[in-house]
C-alpha cells in the first residue's frame, strides 16, 4: 500500500513539474450525457427539416437531404461570460434580409475571452421571449459557416447571476441559410467577434 501512495505522490509530482514547464492545463472535455443530448437534438432537427411541411429546405432538395453539417463539439467553445445588464431594456432593431426591421430590445452584453482574445456580444430579446437572442458574425463566415452569421438562443438568466453561459456548440443558421425566400435578421455590428468559432452549424450545402 505504502508503495502505491508514493508512485502516486511522484506521478502528481512530475505532472505538476510539467504543466510548470510547458504551461499548458489539462485539456476540457464535454462529458458523455451534453454530447448525447446534443447528438439528439440534432438528430431531431435533421428530422424535422426532411419531414415538416413548413421546412426551410426546398422541396426538390428534401429528397436528397443528409443531414446538417457541424463542428465537433468542444469545450473550448463553452464559455461562462460575465453579465452586464442594461438598466432600462431599449429598442434596438435588426435590419433583415428582406423587408422592414424586425424589433428587439437590448438586454444587455456578454464579455468573455476565446483562444485568449477578449470579446463582447449584445444580447437581445424578442418582446414576450423567454430566452435571449445572440446574433453574431465571425472569420468562418463565407467559408466554413453561413456568410451573413449565425445565432445562438440562450436561456434567461436568474436576477441574481451576475455569469452568463455561451455555448457555441448550440450555434446554429438563420432559415435564410438554407432558402434565400426566408427574412432573416442581421447581427448587429458590434457582435462581430475576432475569433474564428469553429463550433456549431456550417454552412448548408444541398
Amino acid at each position: 500500500m505504502r508503495k502505491i501512495w508514493i508512485a502516486g505522490l511522484v506521478l502528481a509530482v512530475l505532472g505538476l513539474i510539467i504543466y510548470s514547464v510547458s504551461g499548458t492545463q489539462p485539456a476540457r472535455v464535454l462529458d458523455e450525457a451534453y454530447l448525447g443530448r446534443l447528438r439528439e437534438a440534432r438528430r431531431q432537427k435533421d428530422q424535422s427539416l426532411h419531414n415538416a411541411s413548413d421546412s426551410p429546405i426546398p422541396g426538390a432538395q428534401r429528397a436528397t437531404f443528409a443531414g446538417l453539417r457541424y463542428f465537433a463539439p468542444t469545450a473550448d467553445f463553452r464559455v461562462m461570460a460575465r453579465l452586464v445588464r442594461q438598466p432600462v431594456l431599449l429598442p434596438q432593431p435588426l435590419a433583415m434580409t428582406l423587408g422592414a426591421p424586425e424589433s428587439y430590445q437590448r438586454w444587455g452584453t456578454a464579455e468573455f475571452e476565446l483562444n485568449g482574445q477578449p470579446q463582447k456580444l449584445t444580447l437581445l430579446q424578442k418582446a414576450g421571449d423567454q430566452q435571449l437572442f445572440v446574433p453574431f458574425t465571425d472569420p468562418t463566415n463565407g467559408q466554413q459557416t453561413y456568410g451573413a452569421g449565425r445565432f445562438l438562443d440562450v436561456p434567461l438568466p436568474p436576477a441574481e447571476a451576475n455569469e452568463i453561459e455561451l455555448d457555441f456548440n448550440q450555434t446554429y443558421n438563420p432559415y435564410c441559410a438554407y432558402n434565400h425566400e426566408f427574412s432573416c435578421p442581421k447581427p448587429p455590428a458590434e457582435n462581430r467577434l475576432t475569433v474564428p468559432v469553429a463550433a456549431g452549424e456550417q454552412a448548408y450545402q444541398p
